[in-house]
């Protein structure tokens, strides 16, 4: 229950980070390194840190202008209670119950989606997929919108793991 309910913060960071403002702390960049940023918020809740990074491709056949922004989160806090949450956010809505494919250098995960954001079932995916970040090179996202347009997306981790080692030091 709390991770769920962490999730949905984090999507609130997203949107922030995305450009649409909402009352709330705004990111700080503590480092751009490669593909990936790092930032931290600091607000009434506490410190949450979180690196990012954007596709390098993106494959489906859609209109690009119905499709919003594609971006892989993986976040600690706020507090210290959630470390190590990965969230990818599709930049359209899910088809109903469907699962989202994550291929990092041929070690293979399945997500859960809610609405237009993918998750790992447990606290041990999201450090397994972590793991793989660290080591691999290339991550594929392949998704299905809500109007069954299968997508790919895929993630150069040049530079995850130093983006990574700054908010395992900023948010403790």
């Amino acid at each position: 229950m709390m991770r769920n309910l962490f999730v949905m913060g984090l999507a609130a960071a997203a949107v922030m980070l995305s450009g649409v403002t909402a009352q709330a702390a705004e990111p700080k960049r503590l480092l751009s390194e490669k593909e990936w940023e790092a930032f931290r918020v600091d607000d009434d809740k506490g410190r949450t840190c979180f690196i990012s990074s954007l596709p390098t491709k993106s494959v489906g056949k859609y209109d690009p202008k119905n499709r919003g922004e594609a971006r892989v989160f993986v976040s600690h806090g706020p507090g210290k209670v959630e470390r190590n949450v990965v969230q990818f956010t599709a930049g359209y809505k899910h088809k109903k119950h469907s699962d989202v494919k994550v291929n990092i250098d041929g070690k293979k995960f399945t997500l859960f989606t809610i609405e237009g954001r993918a998750y790992a079932e447990s606290e041990e995916d999201d450090i397994a997929m972590i793991r793989a970040m660290k080591r691999g090179s290339k991550m594929t996202v392949v998704g299905t919108s809500s109007r069954g347009t299968k997508t790919t997306d895929t993630y150069s981790l040049s530079g995850f793991t130093k983006a990574k080692g700054v908010i395992d030091k900023n948010c403790k």
